[in-house]
């Protein structure tokens, strides 16, 4: 039983329901609806409950408390739920800043995607969530598209074409091929002392330039953080 002075920690666990109509579109904005209606912020007699940075706008947890390993979870796929095959994780989605590598705060935004910026964020299940509701907003917006050029062609015979072949992209030289397996473990570290910079070329929009700087400092504490929680477990259990 805890006593009445210690801190209690929590995690946020999120019910979702995802609809299951077969028509895409019909689905998708079910999904939307009630992904909405979730993340929305907790709001109080008109004013924002849960706006301290480190804090969750929904639930109010703290999210120092979940642990710097809470978000290393992969992206899902805005179709079949299934981790995508990219790889890349709601850490590496939302904390890593794409162009220069470095950690970046994530906070939501007062009305999930408008609004003005909060000082507070998600928890990583909600987070999840709004990562599938923004996929979900993008393939609608896409939609919307579609159906926007059918009526300026009917009105007024203006033709928007897709552009079906992307940009030619040159191949990657021997070395880098091999390095590729160093390169992808050092990404599944990064902000754990490993932190990455890529530099696109602003033609092509390649990565030309990639820099890597490991941090034996961050490291160094992280082994043994993780080393004393191993040694008061075993302890623990011993007693």
């Amino acid at each position: 039983m805890n006593d009445a002075n210690e801190a209690v920690s929590y995690y946020g666990q999120v019910k979702f329901d995802f609809d299951r109509d077969p028509d895409p579109t019909k689905r998708r904005k079910k999904n939307i609806a009630n992904a909405k209606r979730i993340l929305k912020p907790r709001r109080k007699w008109g004013w924002l409950q849960y706006n301290e940075p480190g804090q969750c706008c929904v639930t109010g947890i703290r999210l120092s408390s979940l642990g710097p390993e809470a978000y290393n979870k992969p992206l899902l796929h805005p179709d079949t739920y299934d981790p995508m095959e990219n790889g890349k994780t709601l850490a590496g989605h939302f904390f890593t800043d794409s162009l220069t590598g470095q950690r970046v705060a994530f906070t939501g935004l007062s009305n999930i995607d408008s609004g003005y910026s909060l000082r507070s964020g998600y928890c990583p299940e909600l987070l999840m969530l709004y990562w599938l509701y923004s996929q979900w907003k993008q393939q609608q917006h896409m939609d919307s598209i579609g159906e926007r050029s059918l009526w300026l062609w009917k009105r007024r015979r203006i033709k928007m074409i897709p552009i079906t072949e992307p940009p030619k992209k040159a191949k990657k030289p021997a070395v880098v091929e091999v390095l590729d397996p160093f390169f992808k473990v050092l990404q599944e570290h990064v902000g754990k002392g490993v932190y990455i910079q890529e530099f696109p070329n602003p033609n092509t929009n390649e990565v030309d330039f990639c820099g890597i700087y490991l941090d034996l400092r961050i490291m160094r504490m992280m082994e043994a953080e993780y080393a004393e929680a191993s040694s008061d477990g075993t302890a623990s259990e011993t007693q």
